[in-house]
């Protein structure tokens, strides 16, 4: 998780979303564990190896999509919003306003809370849940929301 006040590399989405006395005071950075999953079908393909093995292609095609999704998932919290982006080829996009937000939620499996990631939903007036799923120390982000709200 980073501040706002210098070093924080977000993407482009963000970057772009920000308006005039808008900063980010946070952001959630997205987990390893995206990996585990495709790595092991990988290396399962890898030590079954044969001529045609189906096992190590998926496994390989499935690292690559999650690599794409890691790189196009962005969660931040600033001084006005809650600002995320996630998906490649279906997008899901959040932008609620700090005044809307009623709660963020987070969820976690047994694994996620071993490894530490989570999903997060934000909880607005009027809008949806769209989870932004593989987030690192999703309870980090959940209360640092709240601590913004509770200071507003």
């Amino acid at each position: 998780m980073g501040t706002g006040s210098g070093g924080i590399d977000m993407g482009t989405y963000i970057e772009s979303s920000l308006v005039s006395g808008e900063t980010i005071v946070a952001e959630a950075t997205t987990h390893w564990g995206i990996y585990v999953t495709p790595g092991i079908v990988t290396l399962l393909g890898v030590l079954v190896m044969s001529e045609t093995s189906l096992l190590l292609l998926a496994g390989v095609i499935w690292l690559a999509f999650r690599y794409f999704v890691a790189k196009n998932t962005e969660l931040a919290l600033t001084n006005k919003r809650v600002i995320a982006k996630s998906g490649i080829i279906r997008r899901n996009f959040i932008d609620v306003s700090l005044s809307k937000v009623e709660g963020v939620v987070f969820h976690q499996g047994i694994i996620a809370r071993m490894l530490g990631y989570g999903s997060i939903s934000v909880r607005g007036t009027g809008t949806g849940q769209v989870p932004i799923p593989f987030i690192d120390k999703p309870e980090e982000f959940k209360q640092e929301v709240g601590r913004i709200l509770h200071a507003s």
